[in-house]
């Protein structure tokens, strides 16, 4: 909004002191911007994107291929169009990275009207865990750069990363002999050959059992 106060206060002096060049500079300044301003907001208004990712579960270590298309569905081509594939808060930031990212995430394009356009890249998930990928990000403007617009397109896309299964073949971690041959006070298995307990005296016992 300042740049408005400072095209009306610049329309005001040349008015006032009669500067006719002034006034000529300021309804053209006005006219670009105003003019900037609608066609960015168009620009956007028909960019369309659609995410293609087949896998939503899969194990750590997996590559998963993603492809994001983007038309241009209005009547007016885009200049330029920057296209960022984002991956939430849990990323690429953290080191070891959680996610390793190969292709086209990024790019920079011009869009005819009713034209297409794609970028392809694999992801690997080294770890487990629940991933974002996505939203789609999108920036245009104007090629004087007087207007800078972004929109937020496509629904993420989810990936559960359960961890890999292996094989315990060749492992020995049970014991071959789990009652064991020596005398223990805390047994993990219950002996079923072993007869001797604790029960009342019966009259006729004898005081002192045979060993």
């Amino acid at each position: 909004m300042k740049w408005i106060f400072g095209t009306l206060a610049l329309l005001l002096i040349g008015l006032q002191f009669k500067l006719d060049l002034l006034v000529y500079a300021t309804y053209a300044l006005l006219g670009v911007v105003l003019l900037s301003r609608y066609f960015t907001n168009r620009w956007l208004e028909h960019i369309f994107a659609r995410r293609t990712c087949h896998q939503s579960v899969v194990e750590a270590g997996a590559t998963v291929a993603v492809e994001v298309g983007v038309q241009n569905q209005g009547p007016l081509a885009v200049p330029w169009l920057l296209l960022e594939e984002s991956f939430g808060r849990v990323g690429m930031a953290e080191f070891p990275k959680r996610l390793e990212v190969a292709g086209e995430r990024l790019k920079l394009v011009s869009l005819k009207a009713g034209e297409t356009t794609s970028m392809c890249y694999h992801v690997t998930f080294p770890r487990r865990g629940y991933y974002q990928l996505g939203p789609l990000l999108l920036e245009t403007g104007d090629v004087f750069g007087l207007q800078r617009r972004f929109r937020v397109q496509t629904n993420p896309h989810f990936v559960l990363v359960l961890p890999k299964v292996l094989a315990l073949e060749g492992y020995h971690l049970a014991s071959r002999r789990p009652i064991g041959e020596i005398r223990i006070s805390h047994r993990l298995f219950e002996d079923p050959t072993r007869l001797a307990g604790i029960r009342p005296y019966q009259r006729g016992e004898p005081a002192k059992p045979d060993a």
